[in-house]
């Protein structure tokens, strides 16, 4: 014969279950705000000042320019907005404004062989952008 085996209850019980829900809840808070802080990080810190965009003459080296621009450049090149891009030349891409969850206008700067040989302001989607207004504002 065979000896009984003992009734188990369930396996996760109101109280651990419990503590199971909450910490899931707490996980996901965390990486939505740490997400949504990203975001906002990677947005702000990519924002070309319109008076150094107005400012950069065509055969600036970059060496002269990078102080002034931003630590970070944009991860979402709107292509589709984009003129053609000068042959050869490595272009970098800034937000004209620090907006979030909007489309803006974009500031292309190319460089070819260390100088500046390009720069373009790519338009958001939508109405006429910030970028273009504030400098019609400026006179560039």
């Amino acid at each position: 014969m065979t000896a009984p085996v003992a009734a188990t209850g369930p396996v996760f019980g109101p109280g651990r279950l419990r503590v199971l829900v909450v910490a899931g809840v707490v996980a996901g808070a965390v990486l939505l705000g740490g997400g949504f802080g990203w975001y906002a990080y990677s947005r702000s810190h990519s924002v070309l000042d319109a008076r150094v965009y107005t400012g950069a003459r065509l055969g600036t080296p970059y060496a002269d320019l990078a102080p002034r621009l931003p630590a970070r450049t944009v991860g979402d090149v709107p292509v589709e907005r984009e003129p053609a891009r000068p042959a050869g030349a490595a272009c970098r891409y800034y937000r004209a404004v620090p907006g979030l969850f909007v489309s803006v206008d974009h500031y292309r700067l190319c460089f070819r062989e260390g100088r500046l040989v390009d720069k373009t302001v790519v338009p958001g989607a939508g109405a006429v952008g910030d970028a273009r207004r504030e400098l019609g504002e400026l006179g560039g």
